[in-house]
């Protein structure tokens, strides 16, 4: 498709006349025809680099990618096949051609090389072939034993399909060697010396190929998967891919695209709400569900890097007070209202003082509260709402009420209340129905805050509102009140609407869009009680 060139900007010229053109490419604004057949005639060559968005560089970011025109709400702006795909470091045995996960007496091995199968036909899965020949030259089958996790020769699959690229597929390790691996910075580390010695060492010594690569060309690539590795959930437990395009969207705490996959490993990065041209485009790294002082943590160990997004430099996380503790918890009979936070935002671990009554607490009194409200999270059975409401009450002393775990106990709140099977919901008390009802209202108002493209926390959010909403609207219903039934009727619906557009991109093996489905269903039947057509 084809729009006019604004009028303010500078003369293009058509790829294939060389004339003068005023016709700019819709879905890229980044390309310029004289005409539709000529647009049309170089489509083939476009399509590959054809996204609504450029590669700029900086020295502090590196690569990034930018806006290059207004981009809508729900639209897909990369659809990505890996570059490669694979185990996960840190994991026991699993199928070398699917990816899931084995159980030690039930498995096959490849005919060839010995790694493990889950059925026959995974020995001739495309992803496995270059490791099997590989293999093979070993001399000896492969011969998995213990499932230990990590299993030390799976440390060294993902690592050696990369290497292997070089010879089998020469473009994509072109591709691959492009990407940050962040080298100098890993050196030296834990991380970087348990790399050297489970991997980097180990590949040479234990496939017989001591001449092949060399140590640091091994661990270039080990850093390279581990900055820039996606986790892929389509398997128990999760896969790795790396892709091209997507490893180069830029990290925020609060991004503005959301990343999903398809059924066979494509990444789907899409944008929840509208983006304005020349914004710049952004993922999470780490769990924007964490506390500041866990997200920086994470980012510093697993990508080498101190974030400095708007979130991360506001201490209060836009007024949510997400990573916040009580003050009036660390003070006997102490009536301040005030939020505990870190004195020095960059230092989490250290001082923290009341923004109210000034009061400072150690580091080590935080810390300590929140290992013992981590582990009892840890351990509570969230499936049960007693439970959920006894953590609440009793860390309500300690913990803001937006705090990570709070809301993490809420979410289970949220759906374990009337969540049992269809019919529950129909059964619980008027006031369980309106607790569960704000207990959604406020978890979506504070996703908004602080996540607004999370959308499987949305998602499932909206899903369970809807729900509640629907119950809402039927008691209304049965009381003779159509008024308070309709509006909530088509509240409950645009939940209902707002989940599936959220949940939209999920793939069949995830429970999210077994909850979009749902969500489609429920949807239809709210239109035909409400009277409205498609």
């Amino acid at each position: 498709m084809l729009e006019d060139e604004d009028s303010d900007r500078i003369e293009k010229i058509c790829p294939i006349c060389k004339k003068e053109a005023s016709k700019r490419c819709s879905r890229c604004a980044m390309v310029y025809y004289c005409s539709v057949e000529h647009q049309q005639y170089d489509w083939k060559m476009h399509k590959a680099t054809c996204h609504p968005f450029k590669i700029c560089s900086n020295e502090q970011y590196g690569r990034f990618l930018v806006a290059t025109r207004d981009i809508k709400a729900g639209e897909i702006i990369l659809k990505e096949s890996p570059l490669v795909h694979g185990p996960a470091q840190i994991t026991g045995p699993v199928c070398v051609g699917c990816l899931q996960g084995l159980e030690e007496k039930k498995h096959q091995e490849c005919e060839r090389c010995g790694w493990p199968v889950c059925k026959r036909s995974c020995q001739d899965h495309p992803a496995h072939q270059a490791e099997c020949k590989f293999t093979i030259a070993r001399g000896s089958k492969i011969s998995i034993q213990h499932f230990y996790v990590p299993h030390p020769t799976y440390q060294c699959l993902m690592p050696i399909r990369c290497l292997l690229l070089a010879e089998s597929d020469p473009a994509r390790w072109e591709a691959l060697l492009k990407l940050e691996s962040h080298e100098e910075e890993r050196r030296g580390s834990e991380q970087w010396r348990n790399d050297r010695e489970g991997v980097a060492k180990l590949i040479p010594r234990f496939f017989k190929c001591e001449n092949k690569w060399d140590e640091d060309e091994i661990l270039r690539v080990v850093g390279i998967i581990q900055v820039n590795g996606h986790e892929v959930p389509l398997t128990e437990p999760s896969s790795v891919a790396i892709y091209n395009m997507a490893s180069m969207l830029e990290h925020s705490c609060r991004p503005n695209l959301s990343k999903s996959f398809t059924n066979r490993g494509e990444v789907v990065i899409w944008a929840p709400n509208a983006i304005r041209r020349g914004d710049r485009l952004s993922i999470c790294y780490t769990d924007v569900m964490w506390t500041t002082g866990n997200r920086l943590e994470h980012l510093q160990q697993t990508k080498m890097f101190r974030c400095e997004c708007e979130r991360c430099n506001d201490p209060t996380e836009y007024e949510t007070y997400f990573s916040a503790l009580r003050c009036s918890g660390f003070q006997k009979d102490s009536k301040c209202r005030g939020y505990l936070l870190p004195v020095d935002k960059s230092q989490w671990t250290g001082e923290w003082k009341c923004l109210r009554c000034s009061k400072e607490v150690t580091g080590a009194a935080v810390g300590q509260i929140l290992e013992r409200a981590r582990i009892d999270l840890e351990a509570m059975e969230k499936h049960r709402e007693d439970h959920c409401n006894k953590y609440l009450k009793h860390y309500s002393k300690w913990l803001a009420s937006n705090h990570q775990f709070m809301v993490d106990v809420k979410i289970s709140l949220s759906q374990v209340i009337g969540g049992n099977n269809p019919e529950a919901i129909k059964k619980i008390p008027y006031d369980k129905l309106m607790n569960k009802i704000k207990i959604c209202q406020d978890l979506i108002a504070l996703f908004e805050k602080i996540c607004p493209a999370e959308a499987r926390a949305f998602g499932a959010t909206r899903f369970e509102l809807h729900a509640a909403l629907a119950e809402l609207g039927r008691r209304s219903t049965e009381a003779n009140n159509p008024a308070a039934a309709a509006v909530q009727l088509e509240d409950s619906l645009y939940n209902a609407t707002e989940c599936i557009r959220m949940l939209l991109h999920e793939p069949s093996v995830l429970m999210e869009s077994k909850i979009c489905a749902q969500a489609r269903v429920n949807a239809n039947t709210l239109k035909a009680l409400l009277g409205i057509k498609e």
